[in-house]
């Protein structure tokens, strides 16, 4: 159970900071030896992809922590339960175009990973990995909207009845 909470708090964070920390040495591994006239051919490519995973992955993170963007002009409107409505609509939409998203996004790295298997031509890896990044991050977004949906539920009902005993 440690593990599974360990991830629950930091997988999208550490993560992240292992993409971004790999394609920083990547590209200054392919800067230093362009210098000496040594390019690589392939880092490019991969950059282009932690980078890539790291968007999706971090966008994740970015629901998690409620740091996503919004419009909140909405919310000055609204008291409590207003806004606690307006938010659950707005999850709930969210919830239905990543849900939308992530099936469409699996769909289509399958067909590029095992149907019309795609490489990548420096590589020469399957694009399923690349396309994967888009299904796994959507997916991950679709679990943070739930969390954070029945998270912002109790965090209401608690307020709620803290007000009701006052």
């Amino acid at each position: 159970m440690k593990v599974i909470h360990w991830l629950d708090k930091h997988f999208e964070e550490g993560l992240s900071a292992i993409l971004l920390a790999a394609m920083s040495v990547v590209v200054l591994l392919q800067i230093i030896l362009k210098w000496f006239h040594l390019p690589l051919s392939w880092s490019e490519e991969m950059a282009r992809y932690m980078f890539i995973w790291l968007i999706y992955i971090a966008s994740s993170y970015a629901v998690k922590k409620r740091s996503h963007i919004k419009v909140e002009i909405l919310s000055l409107l609204f008291k409590e339960k207003g806004n606690f409505i307006l938010d659950l609509i707005a999850d709930l939409a969210f919830l239905v175009f990543a849900t939308v998203i992530t099936y469409y996004g699996w769909i289509a790295t399958y067909k590029i990973a095992f149907v019309n298997v795609q490489q990548s031509p420096p590589m020469h890896i399957n694009m399923g990995w690349a396309y994967m990044s888009f299904a796994l991050g959507c997916t991950l977004m679709a679990i943070r909207i739930i969390q954070d949906l029945i998270l912002r539920s109790k965090e209401y009902r608690t307020a709620k009845q803290a007000k009701e005993v006052q």
